[in-house]
């Protein structure tokens, strides 16, 4: 489920002004209850909030509830920052009906927990019909402008798991507000089964906060990292406790909302459809690290996979991203080099979005372990060179030099103050994880399943390009050549929103590119095709990496490069052909060259690919040979004129070619 608090932003020229006086209208006045911004109440003659019977929560026992923090923190599980205590309430069980005019009814209640920082509800019943909408706000509701939130939920929330897990109120008492068109009275579902206080984080006071030495990513050292940021959320799950995570691209980068955090953030299949994850909470001043707005989120999802191994979860959510929230899908690199240096973007204390920088190579270790490799299932951050990490940043996507996702966090001794370490479980651990779908990512991060190593960032609101395939290319041939194959293409597609400018080039002499760049509109793609040429019979035996760069001109995401490699082997065997081809006198003279003496198995076949003549195993010497084929077959009898295959083996080595046999 997808929504943010302001959905809608139809102009009611006189609903929206006499909203905003706060006084209500008369029934049969023609609001839409439906382009209402805020309660639904306030534009109608109703009783006023605060005169609602509330549902009271059970007051909170704040030292048992750390205690048992602490106990959860040896544990390694989540942190919380909000109890759930269990309910049932509907609208058949609680609350108070009234007709607003001919055509909507509206049903609503009260939920206070004096004393609770933060407020979100559990529907574990949850369907509405077209025209219908739910709204949560505080109770004394200040206008559009109140930050402590207002999310509305419609049918477009439906989804096939039946639940809503509504994101925080900054409030301690709450008023739900179902409206429902007349017709559809009897025709919902809305089950609330839980109430979450919040007791800490989000929207705490400062002098709990998240260590000082953390850093915004609003801050100039974030600036190279602005793509990435806004890949990152901060989750909740149960309503009750917070990890980070990231969304991550596919090699289709279709936009497809896969969400990857930690396995020991306890998301599974049973517990999926609570998720929510916050976007853009972030500080909007350097430094402040505080004033970050809960106000865009995205809630409910599927689970896919996870492995305790390295520590991963990955899920699907409910619906596409709402492209107004921004959010960008991070590359990921499953290689099994160590990062040169790396990067974690994170909500520290489940508080507003910090990024942290480790400026020396990571090490590959088992979890909280110093010996490399270890069993290889986690990479070990030394120390923080600025910034560091905090309960809550669990799951936290690690990037490496190359701005791709190598892992997410597992756990460690990293605070403000120290130079502990912390490790993350590998990403190219977790790719085939315990060996099924539901224990690794490359079913799912590569639908196709092209074998691709790296994907870069897609940014789907940015003039984005996108270079398939994703592998380098290759080819192979001997000092001299021939190589195969001679040319390889590459795809530009332009999957953005609006026109991109795009440039390739190569360095290497020995390729030569059909293009140096173009214009694509929205949706069109453009092939690029790179071929060797002459200078290649230049190098000698290796293997030869060139780079191709496409570099998208238009400011957007999606710059990348692919490799050429061209392995170039000693020329023990080179076939020369028929000399003269065509031919049409017999014998005919069929040449090659050896490195050294060698027997030399050779035959003829048709163009279908049938055998015609068994030449036999012949010895042959180093330099030029020749061998006389008299134009008959193994039966004696002679061809009819046509296309031949002539293939001889040696040294290992196998060559074909064809001669055109003319009489």
């Amino acid at each position: 489920m997808k929504t943010m608090f302001r959905v809608r932003r139809v102009s009611l020229v006189v609903g929206i002004l006499i909203l905003a006086a706060g006084v209500g209208l008369a029934a049969g006045d023609g609001v839409d209850p439906l382009a209402v911004e805020g309660p639904v109440a306030a534009a109608y003659n109703v009783s006023p909030a605060g005169q609602l019977a509330a549902t009271v929560a059970v007051p909170l026992n704040l030292s048992a509830v750390r205690a048992e923090d602490e106990g959860r923190e040896a544990a390694g599980l989540p942190p919380r920052f909000a109890v759930p205590e269990s309910v049932w309430l509907t609208p058949g069980t609680a609350g108070t009906w009234v007709d607003l005019d001919a055509r909507y009814v509206m049903w609503r209640t009260r939920i206070t927990a004096p004393g609770a920082l933060s407020l979100n509800l559990g529907f574990t019943g949850y369907w509405l019909p077209p025209g219908a909408r739910l709204s949560l706000y505080p109770t004394d509701f200040a206008g559009l402008d109140d930050r402590r939130g207002h999310p509305v939920f419609t049918a477009a929330d439906n989804e096939d798991h039946g639940q809503l897990w509504t994101p925080v109120i900054l409030a301690d008492d709450i008023v739900v507000e179902l409206v429902l068109p007349r017709g559809e009275r009897d025709n919902y579902r809305l089950e609330l089964t839980t109430i979450n206080q919040g007791y800490r984080f989000f929207g705490e006071p400062a002098a709990d906060k998240a260590g000082t030495c953390n850093v915004d990513v609003v801050c100039p050292e974030g600036n190279d990292w602005r793509a990435e940021i806004n890949s990152v959320g901060a989750i909740s799950t149960g309503g009750s406790t917070f990890c980070t995570g990231v969304m991550v691209n596919n090699t289709a980068s279709d936009g497809k909302p896969y969400f990857l955090t930690a396995n020991h953030c306890n998301i599974n299949v049973g517990n999926a459809a609570s998720l929510v994850v916050y976007w853009n909470y972030q500080s909007p001043v350097c430094g402040d690290q505080s004033g970050g707005v809960l106000d865009q989120f995205m809630s409910g999802a599927t689970f896919r996979a996870a492995s305790a191994t390295s520590d991963f979860t990955l899920v699907e959510m409910d619906d596409a991203v709402d492209p107004s929230l921004g959010v960008t899908f991070a590359g990921w690199d499953r290689s099994t080099a160590d990062p040169v240096s790396a990067t974690a973007i994170h909500h520290p204390r489940g508080d507003e979005k910090s990024i942290s920088f480790e400026n020396d190579p990571t090490s590959t270790t088992s979890y909280l372990q110093f010996v490399v490799p270890g069993d290889g299932t986690h990479l070990r951050v030394t120390d923080w060179d600025t910034g560091t990490t905090e309960p809550g940043s669990s799951g936290c996507p690690l990037f490496d030099q190359n701005h791709r996702v190598v892992g997410q966090l597992h756990g460690g001794y990293a605070a403000c103050g120290n130079d502990d370490s912390d490790w993350f479980g590998r990403l190219s651990v977790s790719w085939e994880g315990d060996g099924t779908p539901e224990t690794r990512l490359r079913d799912y991060l590569d639908p196709s399943g092209s074998g691709a190593v790296a994907v870069d960032l897609y940014d789907p609101q940015a003039a984005s390009i996108t270079v398939t395939p994703l592998d380098a290319a290759a080819a192979t041939g001997v000092v001299g050549g021939p190589f195969a194959p001679l040319a390889h293409a590459f795809s530009v597609a332009n999957n953005g929103v609006a026109a991109v400018e795009f440039a390739v080039s190569t360095a290497a002499d020995w390729l030569e590119l059909d293009t140096t760049g173009g214009s694509l509109a929205v949706g069109q793609q453009l092939d690029v095709t790179v071929s060797i040429v002459g200078l290649a019979d230049n190098l000698g035996v290796g293997a030869h990496r060139a780079e191709i760069s496409f570099v998208n001109q238009s400011g957007g995401s999606g710059s990348t490069t692919r490799d050429f490699v061209l392995t170039v082997t000693e020329n023990s065997l080179g076939l020369i052909g028929a000399v003269p081809n065509p031919v049409s006198v017999a014998p005919i003279d069929i040449r090659y060259t050896l490195r050294g003496d060698a027997g030399v198995r050779a035959r003829i076949d048709n163009i279908r690919g049938l055998a015609v003549r068994d030449l036999g195993t012949m010895s042959g010497v180093a330099g030029n040979n020749t061998i006389n084929w008299d134009g008959l077959d193994d039966h004696g009898r002679r061809v009819p004129a046509g296309v031949y295959v002539i293939t001889i083996k040696a040294l290992g080595r196998e060559y074909r070619t064809s001669l055109t046999y003319v009489h």
